[in-house]
């Protein structure tokens, strides 16, 4: 018996708790943290829709999917809070691309960033007080944090080539981005406090979009061999 627990469940409420019990059950067995009770951000273009660019999240296998914001212009990049209450985003309601927090809960909105050019790629800190970006203002893309308490912008990434899709380290003493300062895309990661950054992929012709697992073990990427 790997656990015993009583409960009375009203029916609108069943996937709710069958996905409770699927984490109890996973994190019994394997000592880790279930992924059952996570959601999903996303984008949906309609172009027969008044609205057609709908920012949505839902459970993480496609139920209970609720609409929370609508726009005339593109939206792009979601990214969640580590308390599941917000949402970071891009929005070009204004002419331009812009960085804005949502509280999908409440539905207010702040804008972080609009400066000239790039604001993209969002993505929250591990203790949510800090959003990792991508800014152009300087001319090519390069990667900075923005502190959310103190307002504080710092530049991490400092070449003549583009850096961009920033991911936390779990830690968060690291992020790791994608460059193409070799030439072709890689993924490299940096160090906040030394600024010391290392290269992390050498096999294939092309890598992105790197995201490191939350035990910290394994760096999942998009790669492209020498083959194709």
């Amino acid at each position: 018996v790997l656990f015993n627990k009583v409960a009375t469940v009203k029916g609108p409420r069943m996937r709710e708790y069958a996905h409770r019990i699927s984490d109890l059950v996973y994190e019994q067995l394997t000592g880790e943290r279930g992924a059952f009770m996570t959601r999903i951000a996303y984008v949906v273009v309609n172009d027969k829709d008044r609205f057609p660019y709908q920012l949505r999240v839902a459970d993480y296998d496609g139920y209970n999917e609720r609409l929370v914001l609508r726009s005339k212009q593109p939206l792009m990049s979601p990214a969640w809070s580590p308390d599941g209450q917000k949402l970071a985003y891009v929005s070009f309601q204004n002419g331009q691309a812009e960085i804005f927090i949502m509280n999908i809960y409440t539905g207010e909105r702040e804008k972080i960033t609009s400066y000239p050019r790039h604001n993209g790629a969002p993505r929250f800190s591990p203790d949510g007080n800090k959003l990792a970006l991508v800014l152009s203002k300087t001319g090519t893309l390069q990667v900075y944090t923005f502190d959310l308490k103190t307002r504080k912008l710092t530049q991490i990434t400092r070449s003549r080539s583009n850096n961009t899709e920033p991911f936390w380290h779990p830690d968060g003493k690291s992020l790791i981005f994608t460059s193409d300062r070799g030439g072709k895309p890689q993924i490299y990661q940096v160090n906040l406090g030394s600024g010391s950054i290392d290269r992390l992929t050498w096999q294939g012709s092309q890598n992105l979009g790197g995201q490191i697992t939350p035990d910290g073990r394994f760096l999942v990427m998009v790669n492209r061999s020498d083959s194709g």
